[in-house]
């Protein structure tokens, strides 16, 4: 099974009053504290998918004299996840895990990684139904949400992309969607998304390099004379996989949020969920994007407005007030914090495609991942006087060799050096790896969901 990175991107603070700062650990070099946080991501749906449930722990580390490190902590409730800068995060493991609804059922949620817990396949949430969140951890300590209830419907009536400007007049693409409550049964909703974005690698070659010697070998004669002289030396190969088009998907990073109470007919229209700058390379091909949109209660609301306020702010750890940012799962038989909020949600979700040329005709592609620069071509020496070009001056040395490079895998054959090597060149053409495997930028394996038409 594909590992997952799951520990979540919580504002990490402790309910120990609204106005006492946190306290991250006792400052010792070099050490490692637990604060004791529980952390829990917990939102069942109607989706007919893996109900999960997350929960970690929060480990605040401590600088020594030769790490600096910020406690500079935002939160992310929309994926599993990064560890913190300043604070790092375990995977809360053998809890036991179940919602109890109020019609007298209990599902079991079984841990299928360390830290994610999954109900079984067949369970969705279900409208007029309560649920309540219970957790026990390995030490005892029992947590437990209020009970919480589906505000109705949600459903996108359209999801569509605009070449536009940013508030800035950054030229990009908006993604945006157009959503109605003609019922007046819910209008606060919460928004994420899931983009996947094809990658072509400019400069793939069907060929790579393999290497048939390292290093220079002298051979000598029963004689002890110089027989031959044998140098580093390379030789093109099939590539064995796929490294000229891979996809990448990224989810939402930022907390989106609509309240559409106060609009006529519960009617949002041009509702933006994301911009993508006109240089951003993920739209150099083919984009799509998964949107969801929750209807959320208005404790969930204002959970996680508060949460984007947060954010936005730039509240750094130890500044953080706990009172605004209390959710509804408490600890009911010790002391021991915890932060997160446990929610049933409607979610309506659409997807949607479009490839770069439908937005930019006949404009050149944006720059290609990363810093370096794809159409800056190098040839390093094979370290072979025969097929190499002039040496340096004296005192003077050639760049990293060719073998050298290969083994480190910082380079992909491009072409033959066809002109005559100059100094400190050899007979190959290289580009960086990033440039010529798409596997460096994302994976060749083709989603199940993508589709070109």
């Amino acid at each position: 099974m594909r590992k997952v990175s799951f520990i979540l991107v919580f504002v990490l603070m402790a309910l120990m009053g609204c106005v006492e700062p946190i306290d991250v650990g006792s400052v010792a070099s070099g050490s490692v504290t637990t604060s004791g946080i529980l952390v829990i991501e917990a939102s069942l749906t109607d989706e007919a998918k893996s109900q999960r449930i997350l929960i970690s722990r929060s480990r605040s580390i401590q600088s020594d004299s030769t790490v600096n490190v910020e406690e500079d902590v935002l939160f992310n409730p929309n994926t599993p996840f990064i560890s913190p800068q300043g604070l790092d995060v375990d995977p809360e493991q053998n809890a036991i895990v179940e919602v109890n609804t109020s019609i007298g059922e209990r599902i079991v949620f079984m841990e299928s990684e360390p830290g994610i817990y999954e109900a079984p396949e067949n369970f969705t949430a279900e409208q007029a139904i309560g649920y309540t969140l219970n957790i026990t951890t390995a030490d005892g300590e029992n947590y437990a949400s209020t009970e919480m209830r589906m505000v109705g419907t949600s459903d996108i009536n359209a999801l569509y992309a605009e070449r536009t400007q940013s508030d800035s007049g950054v030229d990009g693409m908006g993604i945006f969607v157009d959503t109605s409550d003609p019922d007046n049964e819910s209008s606060l909703y919460r928004y994420t998304f899931e983009e996947t974005y094809k990658i072509i690698a400019p400069n793939w070659r069907p060929f790579e390099f393999e290497i048939i010697r390292e290093e220079t070998e002298v051979i000598f004669d029963s004689n002890g004379d110089v027989s031959s002289i044998l140098y580093p030396d390379v030789r093109l190969v099939q590539k064995a996989r796929e490294e000229q088009v891979c996809f990448k998907t990224d989810p939402s990073q930022d907390i989106l949020l609509l309240d559409a109470s106060g609009l006529q007919g519960g009617v949002a229209k041009r509702n933006q969920v994301r911009f993508i700058n006109s240089n951003n390379p993920i739209l150099s091909h083919r984009y799509s994007i998964l949107v969801r949109q929750m209807a959320v209660s208005f404790e969930a609301f204002r959970f996680y407005e508060n949460l984007r306020n947060f954010n936005q702010g730039g509240l750094v750890f130890t500044q953080i007030q706990p009172g605004p940012l209390e959710g509804n799962i408490t600890n009911e038989s010790g002391q021991n914090k915890v932060i997160g909020f446990f929610d049933v949600s409607s979610v309506s979700s659409q997807r949607m495609y479009f490839n770069y040329e439908d937005f930019y005709p006949d404009e050149p592609l944006p720059p290609y991942f990363g810093t370096v620069t794809c159409n800056r071509f190098l040839a390093p020496i094979l370290g072979n006087p025969e097929r190499d070009g002039p040496p340096p001056p004296p005192n003077e040395q050639c760049p990293q060799p060719l073998v050298e490079r290969i083994k480190l895998g910082l380079v992909e054959w491009l072409a033959s050096n066809d002109d005559e090597p100059g100094v400190c060149e050899g007979p190959y053409q290289v580009t960086p790896t990033i440039c010529g495997d798409c596997n460096i930028v994302g994976s060749n394996v083709v989603p199940e969901f993508w589709t070109e038409e």
